[in-house]
């Protein structure tokens, strides 16, 4: 299942190749061997990049959503579950000004309604540039630990 809206599928051959190589990528491995791998970062193609996480659940009220310029987000979900969310840009106000170094902008809750998913083990939510998206949301009201991947895939093309 992949969500979103429409105009996002206007990325050229390159970008749809790169996320299918990250999807092949974590496919070709079992959850033992994802959980295996160091929390840091590794390449495994040109604008390809896996982070590895850990990390504990929050309540949706402390989180902030974000975006990203040049940058999709398949985040990935290897053990845990967590509430993902997300609405278009311009629905809520930023409360941070675009990093570039770190490549990302925060923003407060959006003033319309919004999408909400459940990400669960081997299940994944891409987030494209014009999405605003928080997560890392605690499900049924209890803080849990969670180990995932965000793969950053580049919208730049050589």
């Amino acid at each position: 299942m992949e969500f979103g809206n429409s105009k996002a599928h206007k990325y050229n051959a390159v970008i749809q190749e790169r996320i299918q190589t990250a999807l092949d990528w974590l496919d070709a491995r079992s959850t033992d061997e994802l959980l295996a791998e160091p929390i840091s970062n590794k390449e495994i193609a040109e604008g390809v990049e896996l982070r590895f996480q850990s990390y504990d659940t929050r309540e949706y009220e402390t989180m902030n959503y974000e975006t990203h310029r040049e940058h999709i987000d398949i985040h990935y979900m290897i053990k845990g579950a967590e509430w993902v969310r997300w609405a278009d840009a311009g629905t809520a106000d930023p409360v941070s000004e675009y990093d570039p170094e770190v490549e990302i902008q925060f923003f407060g809750h959006p003033k319309t309604p919004h999408g909400k998913a459940l990400l669960t083990d081997r299940h994944y939510a891409i987030f494209y540039p014009a999405d605003l998206h928080a997560a890392h949301g605690m499900v049924d009201g209890k803080v849990a630990h969670n180990r995932k991947l965000c793969v950053k895939i580049s919208t730049k093309v050589n």
